[in-house]
């Protein structure tokens, strides 16, 4: 179709794939005078080195972890399901259905015992194992024996113990507020020497004195207080009786003078004049 004949050498090339399968599209680039030489094509040749690595130490440690992760989860499970199937009361361990059976002459022979046989057949199974059934046997640990003989502990010669020293190696007993296990009785001199009391110096706070005067002025000023009102009070309720008493004067004399036809007297000031007027007063 108009095409000219190509020599014999084709220039195509034929489609090439990498490691991970993608197509190689940088071999068009390495042809000719470039095969024999390193041609950086893509984009992972111009990443720094440091970085590639750091990237492979980063994929190296993740799969670590995972490795780590499928061993302790497969140890766990592992742990979980041998309780489980321990507690699980379907999993109980299988008893032996096999029996014996054992073929013996009695040592009585006669028609009255055994129904008259001369030989009896015994089947025998082992008992079954109930799994509820608590430990008959409690094992105890035996102490480990010691591998190797103890060093020898050098001691310096024997010297005669003095009263000072058997005073400095006096310990007194550990007393406990709280726990007493014997029962032991413990005087409340010694509890309180134990406890550390008699070695605390008691210090009582300025602020306690001053907050006892602001208390005791308080009260002197609220006793001041209620003392004058009680006072003012009482006179208050003076001059109101005293006023009643001159309003009941007046109303008795103006009734006096209206029965007598006298023009009524001006009511006196003094107190005593008054209440001998109304002592005197005839009652009707």
């Amino acid at each position: 179709m108009g095409r000219k004949d190509e020599k014999p050498g084709s220039k195509i090339l034929p489609l090439t794939v990498d490691s991970q399968g993608n197509v190689a599209f940088d071999a068009i680039v390495k042809q000719n005078e470039n095969a024999s030489k390193i041609v950086y094509s893509q984009h992972k040749d111009l990443v720094p080195k440091l970085v590639l690595e750091e990237e492979k130490h980063e994929e190296e440690f993740e799969k670590e972890i995972e490795e780590t992760t499928e061993r302790t989860k497969a140890a766990l499970e592992k742990i979980v399901n041998v309780r489980l199937s321990a507690a699980q009361p379907k999993n109980v361990p299988i008893q032996s259905s096999e029996s014996k059976f054992i073929k013996y002459k009695p040592s009585q022979q006669s028609a009255a015992f055994n129904s008259g046989a001369k030989e009896r057949i015994i089947r025998m199974v082992e008992m079954p194992v109930d799994p509820l059934e608590p430990p008959k046997f409690k094992h105890k640990r035996v102490p480990k024996a010691s591998g190797s003989p103890p060093v020898p502990v050098m001691h310096s010669p024997p010297r005669p113990v003095t009263v000072k020293d058997q005073q400095d190696w006096k310990i007194p007993p550990c007393i406990s507020n709280w726990k007493n296990p014997k029962g032991y009785t413990i005087p409340l001199d010694k509890r309180l020497a134990a406890d550390g009391r008699g070695l605390q110096e008691v210090q009582i706070n300025d602020n306690f004195a001053k907050l006892s005067e602001a208390l005791y002025v308080a009260e002197q000023k609220a006793r001041e207080a209620v003392a004058m009102r009680s006072k003012i009070q009482k006179e208050l309720m003076l001059k109101e009786k005293e006023r009643k008493e001159q309003e009941l004067r007046a109303l008795a004399q103006k009734a006096r003078s209206e029965r007598t036809g006298i023009a009524p007297a001006p009511v006196p000031a003094d107190k005593n004049m008054l209440d001998d007027d109304i002592r005197v007063e005839p009652h009707e």
